[in-house]
């Protein structure tokens, strides 16, 4: 490996990996060759092999060691380099659709997720990947240490009510039901106490149907624990004995041990949030780590339409002095045993003791608007299995992309995933969610509906431009249906008129947006976006992706959650102008606003 280079000097190595970057001086060629260990600079020439970047390469050389005036400080391996003797080129590397050697963060989040393969061998997301599996280890290490039973619990299971919306699958052996994908093992971990594990954890992937964020997505990874026999500070004393650990392993330093204690009350009225950082600015500065821990939530909230919810989880427990009043009827007012560990301004994870009385959790579930029909259908098992004995019992949820996110001061759960989805929910490289065939369907006993709009897509345009703060005039005119009807009536030029066009590349739906005067070059289009088949979509596939009449789309692929292409001579214009999803009404804002709120990739690919 080239990280062991330094210690064989005058020996003759073999080394395999990529080649990251090339400089060459005449006849001679500097190559660094990288591999998972690091870097190493290869003397060579171009008679052994015409090597570009990211080939991927076998080398046989002699390590020689580097004059004083050449070592390179910047890298482990900067005191020696390799006189190569032979080059084999095991793989050879097309044109790369970005470049590798920078960070990574100007790049269009769309097409570094097509390539994230690619995206991946960039040096700061391997060292996050990596860190990500070092973490994941000693926290292993330490849990085991600490006699915790690693148990898998099942990912297809049960649609309850417990926050966000499920991911659901549906069943071919029952046709019309459905499983769900969990948002958490909350129940099967409670299950696991009254089996009498005691202490339990796994590292639990979760999904949740809800509107993706900076540090939130479809998918994320969870160190999920639970303990019996314990009380709330037993919990917390454990996790945090566990986060301390493994943050100074890596090197971390703690700003307050132990970690702070704060109720809710006190939090909202000193930081007006549950979510704070307690580090000063010289502080954050130099990398330092800063926990508390925020106890004595309010176990109810009220929910938009003013009825009540639980703040954080049903099946919490109250506080010993609230349980009877909480039974009589009092519901505001009422805490719970909920702990949130709040790490760096972040909610890095939340737990609590849980309730193993069935009249209070029954009467949770009632303030919450369940029937006594609807609480036996859901959550009936759990009440059964806690007629046989249960112990007093509590655990808590890690995030293990927050923990990375604070370990490494990354802003995005992208940044320490490594198939992320993107901020239109598609998946890494497959291109997911996809149309699956008829027969497929046919065997679930699935037919698909035409989309219904629950919203006018013109609403939808003004609200987004409205929250996002963006200048913009509308238009209402008689009914137009091309790019030149509509200049006149606008009396606008068609330059300006931002063409939005529905198209389906290697079978996938996108929005292609090109100024009203000109083409798409689809020839073009292939080969920058390495997109093999591109065609039009037909006008029933326009209406089942956007809702909207051919020629009345927008051109916000977000809207529709579809990928947003714009050629850059759109750019051309200070403003422009296009239909807002209806045939008689049109939108102008500045060209500058529009990137600004549909984030589209842009290139060149008109005609």
């Amino acid at each position: 490996m080239i990280g062991d280079v330094v210690n064989k000097i005058g020996e003759t190595v073999s080394l395999s990996g990529w080649i990251s970057t090339r400089r060459d001086h005449g006849k001679i060629m500097f190559l660094d060759l990288r591999d998972r260990t690091g870097l190493v600079q290869i003397v060579s020439n171009k008679s052994l092999a015409d090597t570009k970047p990211e080939d991927c390469v076998e080398i046989t050389g002699v390590v020689k060691k580097r004059p004083e005036a050449m070592i390179n400080t910047k890298i482990a391996t900067g005191t020696v380099e390799i006189e190569a003797q032979t080059i084999t080129i095991l793989s050879k590397a097309t044109e790369l659709p970005f470049p590798l050697d920078t960070d990574g963060r100007d790049i269009n989040e769309e097409i570094k997720l097509k390539y994230r393969y690619l995206d991946l061998r960039r040096d700061r997301m391997q060292k996050n990947i990596r860190l990500r599996s070092k973490v994941v280890d000693l926290i292993r290490q330490y849990l085991f240490k600490n006699e915790f039973t690693e148990i898998e619990t099942p990912l297809l299971t049960k649609s309850t009510p417990e926050g966000s919306r499920d991911f659901l699958v549906p069943s071919r052996m029952q046709p019309g039901n459905f499983y769900a994908l969990p948002q958490s093992p909350q129940q099967y971990k409670q299950l696991l106490m009254v089996a009498g594990f005691e202490r339990y954890f796994q590292i639990a992937r979760c999904l949740r149907d809800e509107d993706l964020r900076a540090d939130r997505g479809f998918e994320h990874t969870q160190l999920d624990l639970e303990m019996s026999f314990v009380e709330r500070e037993d919990v917390m004393n454990i996790i945090e004995e566990m986060v301390t650990s493994v943050v100074e392993i890596l090197g971390g330093t703690i700003k307050q041990k132990p970690f702070p204690v704060i109720s809710y009350k006190d939090a909202i009225a000193k930081y007006g949030a549950d979510k704070f950082d307690l580090r000063s600015e010289e502080e954050k500065k130099k990398g330092i780590h800063a926990f508390a821990w925020v106890v004595d939530f309010p176990f109810f909230e009220k929910d938009k339409e003013g009825k009540w919810t639980y703040s954080h989880n049903p099946f919490s427990d109250p506080k010993q002095e609230h349980k009877d009043a909480f039974l009589k009827g009092q519901v505001e007012g009422i805490l719970t045993t909920q702990y949130d560990l709040v790490w760096n301004g972040y909610e890095a994870g939340g737990g609590s003791i849980r309730s193993t009385d069935p009249a209070i959790l029954t009467k949770v579930f009632e303030t919450i608007g369940h029937t006594k029909e609807q609480i036996e259908k859901q959550f009936g098992h759990m009440l059964k299995a806690f007629s046989y004995g249960v112990p007093p019992h509590g655990g808590i949820a890690l995030g293990i992309e927050r923990f990375l996110m604070c370990l490494t001061g990354e802003t995005s759960i992208k940044d320490v995933q490594a198939f992320p989805q993107t901020s239109s929910g598609q998946t890494s490289v497959m291109d997911a969610p996809s149309a699956v065939s008829d027969e497929q369907l046919m065997e679930l006993g699935i037919t698909l509906r035409k989309r219904v709009k629950q919203t006018s897509v013109f609403k939808d345009i003004t609200t987004l431009l409205d929250e996002s703060h963006i200048t913009y005039k509308t238009y209402q005119h008689e009914a137009v249906f091309t790019s030149q009807d509509a200049a006149k009536v606008r009396n606008t030029n068609m330059h300006q008129g931002a063409k939005a066009l529905i198209m389906y590349a290697d079978g996938n739906p996108i929005m292609v947006v090109v100024p009203g005067d000109m083409k798409v070059d689809t020839k073009g289009f292939k080969e920058l976006y390495q997109v093999r088949d591109l065609r039009m979509a037909t006008s029933e596939e326009v209406e089942q992706v956007t809702c909207v009449l051919i020629g009345a789309v927008p051109p916000f692929g977000n809207i529709f959650q579809i990928p947003l292409y714009v050629d850059q001579r759109l750019r051309e214009n200070e403003e422009i102008v296009f239909n807002a999803g209806e045939h008689t009404k049109s939108i102008q804002m500045k060209e500058t606003d529009f990137e600004k709120v549909a984030k589209p990739i842009v290139g060149e690919f008109t005609k």
